[in-house]
């Protein structure tokens, strides 16, 4: 963990590995032991996983939205027959 190197090992990373991963560059650079280059270089990393988490939060409430909105076309489409 003292490299970003160990940090990003992946592109393709699930929600959950890309929020650890940020955790670990949040300690990282908490510690301020590290180059400006390597500073840097997390920083810029840490905003990448940040979009990506926020992309996949945006895209998991949009689907949440439809499923809701499916269940109460169904729903009341289900009322009507009765």
């Amino acid at each position: 963990m003292n490299t970003s190197k160990n940090i990003t090992q992946k592109s393709n990373d699930s929600f959950e590995e890309a929020i650890k991963k940020l955790e670990e560059i949040v300690i990282l650079l908490d510690e301020g032991k590290l180059t400006l280059d390597a500073t840097l270089s997390l920083y810029e990393e840490g905003i990448r996983l940040y979009r990506a988490c926020n992309n996949k939060l945006d895209q998991t409430e949009q689907k949440i939205n439809i499923l809701i909105n499916n269940e109460e076309v169904t729903f009341h489409s289900g009322d009507l027959d009765n």
